[in-house]
């Protein structure tokens, strides 16, 4: 396609459109906004008002069209079957008694507690990692706090084992360590599970992408495109994730695999699966064996949480047999490293497979890397889409499709800078135009 160098506004991080090759059908999702409709955004209330409501229509939020489900009877009433769901009513969550922590939990601007045994208590709010001007008084009250926990959730801890992952009612991730492991004292670690999960108009508000990102990755979502989401911890691989499922059609069949359920899926046709560690009298089921088994239970897509080893191999051979639209996340500083790492976990997996098989595995299974930083400010941001090109002397080829660059920055103020794109369109551009999808020109410029 013939990209045409659009003219070069400023742009400082901000959410921001831009406009199609015809005014005249330009989407007013996706014109250039003012810094006065900038400021009128509608609020996250409205927006989850907003996303319910798109999701009955034929457009999702950035704009999008959604793929129509295939002709024939899909409603009960074209079937004939009614409802016979009882009507339940919602309980309130039960929670173990958290203590001096209880304040925390329920405040939605911590999005985690970590208690350095008896010194201190440290928060993280605004993506930033803050002293809660509290710390436990003593071991003994550490320990009832501790006690309190493996009660509710049945978990063991002992000096044979003496690390333990739980999961608390609300979702919240807990992981303790305790002597002789952790020398000062017990260390307990809390990521509380998100109250809603984040659309990409959450996003852009939040800086982390502008509107051509935003388009160009529900373009990818609706196109099926295999995406990799690498970062640093706490970078928001997680939430961008989270996002991008939203997105995922209704009648299409999502199987996750995660070791801790952090995945907010809110989907009809949906299965979540979570390995199990080893116990006395039972071996441990792993991401290696929920993939195999996923793959017998009809998914349109397979989402792994994180990959961490070996089931690196098995996620690529779910990508090559015909589920399209997978995604995972993996730690890396680079999207270079991603993939680097990609190819360590394939050689765990024992195949004896040489290197340059297992990088035309990656090349033919992952199409896109999307790379996510958090800055010393605290904010998150997309600062690098990459693409996977192919195989050159045996090295995987990539091209940039955005990046972020730094602006120049104040002492003690946010980083700022811009979304930019070197003007190169993806090669799997004419996927996004067979899956009934509008390319505007502007979108790579």
């Amino acid at each position: 396609m013939g990209i045409r160098k659009a003219p070069t506004t400023a742009n400082t991080g901000t959410a921001t459109g831009f406009e199609g090759p015809d005014t005249d059908r330009t989407d007013p999702h996706l014109r250039v906004q003012s810094a006065k409709e900038i400021a009128a955004l509608p609020s996250a209330t409205a927006l989850r008002a907003q996303t319910a409501q798109a999701a009955q229509t034929d457009r999702t939020e950035t704009g999008i069209p959604r793929p129509r489900p295939a002709a024939g009877p899909t409603s009960p009433s074209a079937t004939g079957v009614r409802s016979i769901a009882p009507n339940i009513s919602v309980q309130p969550i039960r929670m173990p008694d958290m203590g001096i922590l209880e304040t925390f939990m329920k405040d939605p601007a911590i999005t985690e507690i970590m208690i350095n045994d008896t010194r201190n208590v440290m928060v993280e709010t605004g993506g930033k990692i803050i002293f809660s001007g509290i710390a436990i008084s003593d071991l003994t009250e550490l320990n009832r706090l501790i006690r309190n926990i493996l009660d509710f959730t049945g978990r063991v801890l002992s000096a044979d084992s003496p690390i333990v992952d739980a999961i608390l009612p609300d979702g919240s991730r807990v992981n303790i360590i305790v002597p002789p492991l952790a020398v000062s004292g017990p260390a307990v670690t809390i990521r509380k599970f998100p109250t809603h999960r984040y659309t990409l108009e959450n996003l852009m508000n939040s800086e982390m992408m502008d509107r051509k990102i935003a388009y160009f990755l529900n373009a990818c979502v609706v196109a099926r495109i295999n995406i990799l989401i690498s970062g640093g911890t706490g970078s928001g691989k997680t939430t961008l994730m989270n996002s991008l499922l939203g997105l995922i059609p209704k009648s299409e069949r999502i199987v996750t695999i995660e070791d801790t359920p952090e995945l907010a899926l809110d989907h009809p046709n949906s299965v979540r699966l979570q390995t199990k560690a080893p116990s006395l009298t039972l071996p441990a089921v792993t991401a290696r064996d929920l993939i195999r088994n996923a793959l017998r239970m009809r998914p349109d897509r397979v989402l792994l949480g994180e990959i961490r080893g070996a089931e690196a191999f098995d996620l690529l051979t779910a990508m090559n047999s015909g589920h399209p639209g997978s995604y995972s996340t993996i730690h890396a500083n680079t999207a270079r490293d991603a993939l680097g790492k990609l190819e360590t976990y394939c050689m765990l997996a024992g195949s004896e497979l040489p290197l340059s098989a297992i990088r035309r595995q990656i090349v033919s299974a992952v199409e896109l890397v999307v790379q996510v930083k958090r800055f010393r400010s605290g904010k998150r941001r997309v600062v690098q889409i990459s693409e996977i090109t192919g195989l050159e002397q045996d090295a995987i080829t990539m091209q940039e499709l955005y990046e972020f660059e730094l602006g120049p920055q104040m002492p003690g103020a946010p980083e700022k800078g811009i979304f930019k794109s070197p003007g190169y369109a993806p090669k799997f551009i004419d996927k996004l135009k067979e899956a009934g999808i509008d390319i505007p020109p502007q979108l790579f410029q």
